[in-house]
Parts: C-alpha cells; sequence; structure tokens
C-alpha cells in the first residue's frame, strides 16, 4: 500500500495556515479570494461576479481587509481591493485541488 512518510509541517507554516483558512472560513470570503488571484477589483465587480448585495460584499472586504488578508487602494471614487498575503493564493489553491 502506498504508505509515503512526509516530513512534517513547519510550525510557522501551520500557524500561517490556520489563520488565513479562519479568515477566509466562509463561502463568500472564498469566493472573493479566488476573484482576487487574477488582480485587484472594485467593490463593484466583486459584487457583480458574486451576484451578491453591495453591502454584503463590503462587509466581507472590511472583514477580510481588517484581518490582513487583503489590502486596498481607492482611485478617485472607487476602492481597489487586492490579496495582501500571497500564502492565501496558496491556500485556494490548494483547495481546488481538494
Amino acid at each position: 500500500m502506498g504508505n509515503q512518510e512526509s516530513e512534517p509541517l513547519d510550525q510557522k507554516k501551520v500557524e500561517q495556515a490556520a489563520e488565513i483558512l479562519k479568515s477566509i472560513a466562509h463561502p463568500l470570503r472564498i469566493r472573493i479570494a479566488e476573484l482576487l488571484q487574477s488582480g485587484e477589483m472594485t467593490v463593484g465587480q466583486i459584487q457583480s461576479e458574486l451576484g451578491v448585495s453591495q453591502s454584503l460584499t463590503s462587509q466581507q472586504l472590511l472583514l477580510m481587509k481588517a484581518k490582513g488578508i487583503l489590502k486596498s487602494r481607492k482611485n478617485g471614487k472607487s476602492v481597489h481591493y487586492f490579496i495582501a498575503r500571497p500564502q492565501v493564493i496558496q491556500v485556494i489553491e490548494c483547495l481546488k485541488k481538494c
């Protein structure tokens, strides 16, 4: 049987992964992170892609920003969100493989 031994996970990586998973542990937040993999988007663009209300989208974006998962930049009246931690993309890619 395929009983391959693998290296134990580094404690720092385990803690980072747990922190990221806690921060995106909601279907909508996972979808937002997946959308932002390809680059920054405005609240309106994200809301349109997800098909949910702007207030719900904004609420989730602010929560993700507060957790350090996302950052934003203002351009005129628009706020553009982008992934602040590259590890988030790795976690999303891992989810896609499972």
